[in-house]
């Protein structure tokens, strides 16, 4: 448009020739003349002198000419008028052009638009479905969540219901076992005072027999001696000894009996022991009937602990809910949420934080109660085995008793051995002196008063027998029942005591889930109060000016927002219909950033390169300097694969290798140097044993010189 209007130069018919064409150059005409006519140039001071003398000389030729130049000045006119509007005209249609331009870039501009909107509803469709599918994946969960809590609900109470079994086993088992002890501290009863009737039957028996003993004892002694003083007038030493013995062994006897009463006495006791072990026994029934009713409370607060879990869930329910709040109030969205159902929450958690503190003492008391209950169910458990044991004790020492009392049999049945043989032994003698008949009718009431004794002794004897043997039997069957009894009451303890181990550990879990809880609804309380009490604070962050972190992230940026607008332009050139074969500028500047990111890279690269460099060289430096102190040659490695080697006493001269052919040259002058090369390396191989030898020549030479 520019352009046009600097060739519509306001063309004239003052300004130009009247013989002037018209040239269109694209749509506007541009006067250019074309051929030059011939007009007569006269100056104006000429034409003033000479204007009369023209007049006079006018001619019909000149009139005509004078009518062409007229005609030719009106079509120069007409041309210029013509250019003008036909100017107008090409203005007025690039101004409509550009309109046209405008219209079709806003158009074009509307269907990106358009397109971007519909870009984005197909977008916003997709999120829209995949939320819907999260929705479902969601509710899926819940129901599987539902499901799984129905399902450990229906386990809950499955192994509830076992509990209620198991606990009414054990009731049926506690019970049996209280009737078997029952049933068992009759039978000891029985058997006791049984026992305590033949103890006392026996008492008398011996203290009869001891002193028929006694009697009988005398009346021997008194024949014995009358017999000896009819007999013999001097005594028989042998005969009173032996009857001396006898008199012991009686007197022995008598103490044992003694000691059989004090026996009886402590039996007595034990007896009396047994009666206080029923007395407890019964206390033990009640504190198990209290125990029961202890465990029915536990299932009631395991009820309870049930609720409050449920309860805690729709805590944990509300605190989602709470944290979505929390980001609404972040985002602002504040018109979504009542206040009033915030604060009815709070005061419904703060009740339930009121009941859970309740219930939790309430439980720490009956756990306290549990403990108090098992330490007197663990005294009274050690006061059964000291029983059991001093009862076991007992037995032992009644069986003691009975080998005594079997030894002493064994001992009278020898004691009438003798007795017999010193009566057959007095019937011989008084055979020979059966001359005197006051005499023999005194062998006759002797030998009356020795068979009565005899069979009485027989008697005596087999009643021991029979006693013995039931002594005997009923100590096997006392043997027996204690053996069932102390498996039954160690199972019995046994099962309780893990039971109440068992107990001990559910109620330590209850109240470490308790704790948990109590934990969880203070943080609760604490968070819900902060953002009662929130109110927005300006946070100021100190960093660091050069900070790697901060560079790093505004270069990211600046290169994400080049990326941005390099994309949009791409696409605004990718949705035009025109293909224009340029660049966006957008392109350009991304990639001159691109080369500048890599421009400043390889700079560090080539820094770190140079540093290491550096330090290598220094490292090398020093490494040549440790080997040249410590091996006293100084080595310069070359390019061509060749080590040139100096010694440090004469660092004028050097020897040369060459790695890649495998030789050695030296400038060193010594006398014996092709001896050292043909000892050390070619019979040998040992280079550094040859450099030690030259090392102690060279040290030797510069100490001589």
């Amino acid at each position: 448009m520019s352009d046009d209007s600097s060739y519509s130069g306001g063309s004239s018919p003052f300004l130009e020739a009247p013989d002037v064409a018209v040239e269109t150059r694209g749509d506007i005409h541009i006067p250019t003349v074309v051929a030059s006519a011939e007009v007569p140039t006269t100056n104006r001071g000429d034409g003033l002198d000479n204007h009369n003398a023209e007049k006079a000389q006018v001619s019909p030729d000149n009139d005509f000419e004078r009518q062409l130049m007229t005609l030719k000045y009106k079509y120069s006119t007409l041309q210029n008028e013509y250019d003008l509007e036909q100017l107008q005209t090409q203005r007025q249609i690039n101004e409509l052009d550009k309109k046209y331009r405008t219209a079709i870039e806003e158009l074009e501009a509307s269907i990106d638009e358009s397109k971007q909107l519909h870009n984005e509803n197909i977008q916003l469709r997709d999120t829209l479905d995949a939320l819907k599918l999260e929705k479902n994946a969601d509710d899926d969960e819940e129901q599987d969540e539902i499901i799984l809590l129905k399902r450990e609900l229906a386990a809950k109470s499955q192994e509830l219901e076992e509990l209620k079994l198991s606990e009414q086993s054990n009731e049926d088992e506690y019970q049996f076992q209280i009737g078997n002890l029952q049933a068992e501290k009759k039978a000891a009863d029985d058997l006791a005072d049984k026992l305590n009737r033949e103890l006392i039957k026996q008492n008398n028996e011996v203290k009869r027999l001891s002193k028929v003993v006694n009697e009988k004892d005398d009346e021997i002694l008194e024949l014995q001696n009358v017999k000896i003083m009819n007999s013999h007038p001097n005594y028989n030493t042998e005969e009173f000894q032996e009857l001396s013995t006898m008199n012991k062994l009686f007197k022995e006897q008598s103490e044992y009996c003694k000691e059989l009463e004090e026996i009886n006495l402590k039996q007595g006791e034990d007896i009396k022991k047994l009666r206080n072990i029923e007395d407890s026994s019964n206390f033990w029934k009640s504190e198990i009937e209290k125990l029961e009713g202890q465990v029915r409370e536990a299932q009631s607060l395991k009820e309870k602990f049930e609720t409050s879990q449920m309860e805690v869930i729709d805590l944990k329910e509300k605190l989602a809910e709470f944290s979505i709040f929390s980001e609404e109030m972040q985002q602002g969205d504040l018109a979504k949420l009542n206040p009033a159902d915030l604060m009815n929450n709070l005061e419904l958690l703060q009740q339930e934080n009121l009941t859970l503190i309740d219930e939790n003492t309430k439980m720490n008391l009956t756990v306290n109660n549990m403990k108090i209950l098992n330490e007197e169910l663990a005294l009274e458990r050690t006061q059964l085995l000291d029983l059991n044991k001093s009862y076991e004790n007992n037995i032992i020492n009644l069986k003691k008793l009975n080998y005594e009392l079997e030894q002493q049999k064994i001992l009278s049945f020898e004691e009438c051995k003798m007795l017999n043989k010193q009566l057959e032994e007095y019937q011989k003698s008084s055979a020979e002196n059966a001359e005197n008949t006051g005499t023999l009718h005194t062998d006759l009431e002797q030998n009356n008063i020795i068979a009565d004794y005899r069979n009485r002794t027989e008697e005596l004897t087999g009643e021991l027998q029979k006693l013995n043997d039931q002594l005997i039997q009923s100590q096997k069957e006392e043997e027996q029942g204690v053996k069932k009894r102390k498996l039954k009451e160690v199972n019995g303890m046994t099962y309780y005591s893990q039971r109440i181990n068992e107990l001990q550990l559910e109620n330590s879990k209850l109240t470490r889930d308790l704790q948990k809880f109590q934990n969880l609804n203070g943080l609760l309380e604490t968070k819900l109060m902060k953002l009662i009490n929130l109110k927005e604070k300006k946070i100021r962050i100190v960093e660091l000016r050069d900070n790697p972190l901060r560079k790093d992230q505004f270069v990211k940026k600046q290169q994400l927002d080049l990326l941005k607008k390099e994309n949009a332009d791409l696409l605004k050139a990718s949705m035009g219909e025109e293909r224009i074969n340029t660049v966006p500028t957008s392109v350009y500047n991304s990639l001159k950033f691109d080369i500048q990111q890599q421009e400043q890279e390889i700079l560090k690269a080539n820094k770190k390169f140079m540093r290491l460099k550096e330090i290598f060289n220094k490292k090398s430096l020093e490494f040549i300097d440790v080997v040249n102190s410590i091996l006293g040659f100084k080595l310069e490695f070359r390019q061509d694969g060749k080590v040139k080697i100096y010694s440090c006493y004469k660092p004028d001269k050097s020897l040369m290798v060459d790695l890649r052919k495998n030789t050695l040259d030296s400038t060193l002058q010594l006398e014996n140097w092709d001896e050292l090369l043909q000892y050390w390396i070619t019979e040998r191989g040992q280079i550094p044993c040859f450099l030690a030898t030259l090392t102690l020549q060279l040290w030797e030479s510069s100490q001589a010189m």
